[in-house]
């Protein structure tokens, strides 16, 4: 009689932390049969500290742990319907279809089986994550390889405290055990007890390959979450990345849980729905799996007698052989292969006691390492491309080998570009290149990595270049500026990073990149600060305009409260060099925000500040819609303990406030001063007061101190800037002005306005709107700069009644000025267009007003 199943429930599990175990239950159900039972049992390490873990968050845990060894289970036949013991949402339950329909592709595609899995759920289920305070130490998954001990050992190197994580089924390693004791740290093991049955081989069963790094992946969270750990790293590379064979619609891939699809996935699924304060990653993601033997062959000697990547070493059932390597499976072939550049044959030998370049009978393996075969091998093996790239740069050492002899013609003839007709240099700079790495936490992001350049050599970039020689000294370190070197772009191709400078467009970076702003924060998140209000607490502020003043005004505030405090980001002083000082990690900072800075940040202040919004550096972001999605970053990564501190005014930040992790807050709407006691000028910038004084208030500061500090407050250069009255004519320097709205703002602020210098490099801006305000107040004299400037009243209509002069002279500009602008009216330098047609920067514009004015007093 065939064999119907009919539902796969997960039925229960039971927590005994006096035992330090959990036992998970499941059932299949068959229709005219007995239903089948199976338990499996964790068993944890010893000294269980569950004092802080919120009971909702362990309940979570131990619900995720139980779906996914459910997977060992189900794939037993693979029944149509599954019943869950505890509810879940439709979004989880389509993470979970994914894992299991992924993650079990090659068992489907050996099966020959199609798939429907459904994992139930409830539309109003309710989910919960929850956030903790870990310690910045990493757990790593050892599994005995030469991936899992490079991952160590780079981990090391970069000053991480480290314990290996081990997980034990049925049977004790000595491999790991050996590769541990190398390591010298201490080990965490966790007992995992699959259920008896699954080894009897019940009547009518599948069997095949269940996605094993996915389940460690969740046991490894389980044991960080309770141990008190903030990273989870493994050893898988960019290879893991690419599939065996097209089954269903479907790319298999034998690696699919060890790919950056599967970290991506579990990243965002812990983040929502189990907690943010634990990471899982592989350190080695940004690198193809022969140059992780580069490294392994030339920092890892002291574990040739000890490691091994063969499969036949790690079996649950049956006995292991005596050897390190069986130096018949594919990833022994491999392993051999991938090591043979970097290594003498000597060594190889030694390792591998036999010479797999020389085995008749390897050579069909070879020959589906190397995609000569019909298929990439069902194994943990890299690409065909990095398998050929081996044998080309092993080839002067193996060139009588069998092997070699076999493959090297097939391998030049079908690799592209053959600089000397016997190395093909393309598909070794390939495989050797490092990789996007999304999923890379930043402050992992120099592991492994040999050299670095520096996008943009201006202030900050100075700052980076001292920051990493000091920091990094293992590093090389290249230069590319525009400036100084025609052709700089194309020095990309020989860095393996690049730290991108802010105002430099993400599409002209060709390789993986960090930027200042981000290795600055990812220190400061390191020492436990950041967004975590914590040690160094951050109070971000952006906007289109007034951030510079708003940063000022709440930094003056907090010195006048006694606050340790300081001012930094794009106000001019670099993060890094705050860190290449020595600081007080009670000290609180406040950093201005450009949307240069905030459009690839991955991180968000503990206080952020958004103090308007309206078109800025359209050219740069390609389009209103990604400008303001780069300054919204700001809050993208705050949680619940947070704060987001918006004006109300602005309808995009009230809908941003809506969807906020953090606690919104409106600016205040009553500023305790009189109008003759602020030192600013402007409804603009009384909008700015009320910003500093919402942050003051956040931070518990009297109103008295408020008071005190905002009647100190001096305006900043070139911002709605009094040069000076002179031949009866007063001459304002708002250079800062470079967007129509901002201009606007300028005039409102101002009585009596009869000259206004407009123009400079064209954004595309609408100046209708500005036109209006200019004709509304009665403005006659309009100086247009180019290039923007030969928009603006370029009809014969809107120019009726005014006296306009064009010009790209400074100078001429001024003397237009003291020569058409009348006594008791004011000349108002705020052009309502970037600088850059004419001048370096705003600052260089202001500065050039201000020379000008004096000079013809």
């Amino acid at each position: 009689m065939k064999i119907k199943p009919e539902v796969f429930e997960f039925s229960s599990y039971q927590f005994n932390s006096r035992k330090r175990l959990t036992r998970f239950h499941y059932k299949i159900g068959f229709a005219g049969k007995k239903t089948l039972s199976f338990t499996e049992t964790i068993i944890l390490p010893q000294n269980l500290p569950l004092g802080k873990i919120p009971k909702g968050l362990l309940n979570n845990l131990l619900q995720n742990l139980h779906l996914i060894l459910g997977i060992s289970y189900y794939k037993l036949y693979c029944p149509p319907k599954i019943k869950l013991a505890k509810p879940i949402s439709k979004e989880q339950a389509e993470f979970w279809n994914t894992i299991y329909k992924k993650g079990l592709g090659e068992f489907f595609y050996r099966n020959k089986i199609n798939p429907k899995i459904r994992f139930p759920y409830q539309k109003r289920a309710r989910t919960y994550s929850f956030e903790l305070e870990q310690k910045n130490r990493c757990l790593v998954g050892i599994g005995g390889g030469k991936d899992s001990i490079v991952a160590a050992e780079l981990l090391k190197k970069n000053g991480r405290e480290i314990t290996a994580l081990v997980v034990e089924t049925q049977k004790k390693s000595p491999i790991i055990d050996a590769v541990i004791k190398e390591i010298g740290v201490k080990k965490l093991a966790i007992r995992r007890m699959l259920d008896e049955k699954l080894f009897s081989e019940p009547a009518g069963a599948y069997s095949g390959h269940v996605p094993i790094s996915a389940i460690y992946a969740f046991l490894g969270l389980f044991v960080a979450a309770l141990y008190d750990y903030r990273h989870i790293a493994v050893g898988n590379e960019y290879s893991s990345n690419f599939g065996n064979v097209e089954y269903g619609g479907e790319i298999i891939n034998h690696q699919w849980s060890k790919s950056s699809e599967f970290e991506k996935l579990f990243q965002d699924y812990t983040k929502k729905f189990i907690t943010p304060s634990i990471v899982y990653f592989s350190a080695l993601r940004p690198f193809y799996e022969i140059r992780v033997a580069e490294i392994f062959a030339k920092r890892c000697k002291k574990y040739f007698p000890y490691f091994s990547s063969c499969n036949w070493n790690f079996k649950i059932t049956g006995k292991r052989p005596k050897s390190l390597w069986c130096g018949e499976c594919p990833k022994c072939v491999f392993s051999f292969a991938v090591l043979s550049p970097f290594l003498s044959k000597s060594e190889l030998l030694k390792i591998f006691r036999k010479n797999l370049f020389n085995e008749a009978g390897l050579l069909p393996v070879f020959r589906d390492l190397l995609g000569f075969g019909k298929l990439k091998p069902f194994d943990c093996v890299g690409t065909p491309e990095e398998t050929r790239a081996a044998l080309c740069l092993a080839r002067k050492k193996i060139k009588k080998d069998l092997a070699i002899k076999t493959f090297f013609p097939k391998i030049s003839a079908q690799s592209g570009s053959v600089s000397d007709g016997k190395n093909p240099k393309n598909l070794i700079q390939k495989v050797f290149r490092t990789q996007s790495s999304p999923t890379l936490p930043e402050e992992f992001k120099f592991l492994g990595i040999k050299n670095v350049l520096i996008l943009g050599y201006g202030k900050e970039g100075r700052v980076t270049h001292e920051y990493l020689k000091k920091k990094y000294p293992h590093l090389k370190l290249g230069v590319a500026d525009e400036k100084s070197c025609p052709g700089y772009l194309e020095k990309q191709k020989k860095y393996d990073l690049a730290i991108k400078t802010p105002g430099m467009p993400k599409k002209l970076v060709t390789i993986p990149y960090t930027t200042a702003t981000n290795i600055f924060f990812s220190k400061l998140s390191a020492q436990g600060g950041s967004a975590s209000g914590g040690k160094n607490p951050i109070i971000g502020v952006t906007g289109s305009k007034g951030k510079s003043t708003t940063a000022s005004l709440i930094y003056t505030i907090l010195k006048e409260a006694g606050i340790k405090t300081r001012l930094l980001g794009n106000i001019g002083n670099p993060m890094l060099e705050y860190l290449l000082k020595p600081h007080s990690q009670k000290e609180t900072l406040v950093i201005e925000l450009s949307s240069y800075q905030l459009e690839d940040i991955k991180f968000s202040p503990h206080i952020a500040v958004v103090t308007n919004l309206f078109p800025e550096h359209m050219n740069y972001h390609d389009g209103v819609k990604e400008y303001y999605e780069a300054k919204k970053n700001i809050i993208n990564f705050q949680n619940k303990d947070d704060f987001f501190v918006y004006n109300p005014v602005c309808a995009k930040l009230a809908n941003w406030a809506k969807t906020s992790a953090a606690k919104p807050i409106s600016f205040i709407k009553n500023i305790p001063l009189k109008n003759s006691e602020i030192p600013l000028v402007g409804e603009h910038n009384k909008e700015n007061i009320r910003a500093a004084i919402t942050v003051a208030k956040i931070l518990g500061i009297s109103a008295g101190t408020i008071k005190t500090a905002i009647k100190k407050f001096r305006p900043l250069p070139h911002r709605l800037e009094l040069v000076g009255e002179f031949r009866g004519i007063k001459f304002y320097d708002d250079a800062i002005s470079t967007a129509p709205e901002s201009t606007i703002a300028a005039i409102k602020s101002l009585p009596n306005i009869k000259t206004i210098f407009l123009g400079g490099e064209d954004r595309g801006y609408d100046f209708s709107r500005l036109e209006k305000t200019v004709k509304k107040y009665g403005i006659k004299n309009i100086v247009l700069f180019p290039n923007s400037g030969k928009r603006i009243f370029k009809s014969a209509e809107s120019q009726r009644g005014l006296n306009i002069f064009k010009t790209s002279s400074m100078e001429e500009a001024v003397k237009f000025a003291y020569k058409n602008t009348p006594a008791n009216a004011i000349c108002l330098l705020s052009c309502a267009s970037p600088s850059y047609s004419l001048w370096k920067n705003f600052e260089e514009k202001g500065e050039q007003f201000q020379h000008f004015v004096k000079k013809y007093t």
